[in-house]
């Protein structure tokens, strides 16, 4: 995942940092391209995916539901 000030950090070290109880990880939905994380969803996008003035293309995304395999 990138964060602010071009620094990158794993899913795992995020998630722990964030303080999110172990249990819950895998229960938290995520966009990726590839192994990129865009987003966690509910927590954070990835600096490198957010909207500024040179954005060409926007992908609005919508979480209405789902279910949860496992």
């Amino acid at each position: 995942m990138t964060l602010a000030g071009g620094g990158r950090k794993t899913l795992k070290s995020y998630l722990i940092d964030s303080k999110v109880p172990k249990e819950e990880r895998g229960k938290i939905p995520l966009v990726t391209e590839g192994s990129h994380v865009l987003w966690v969803i509910g927590y954070r996008i990835s600096e490198y995916y957010k909207i500024t003035d040179d954005t060409h293309t926007v992908i609005q995304m919508q979480l209405d539901g789902g279910k949860v395999n496992g």
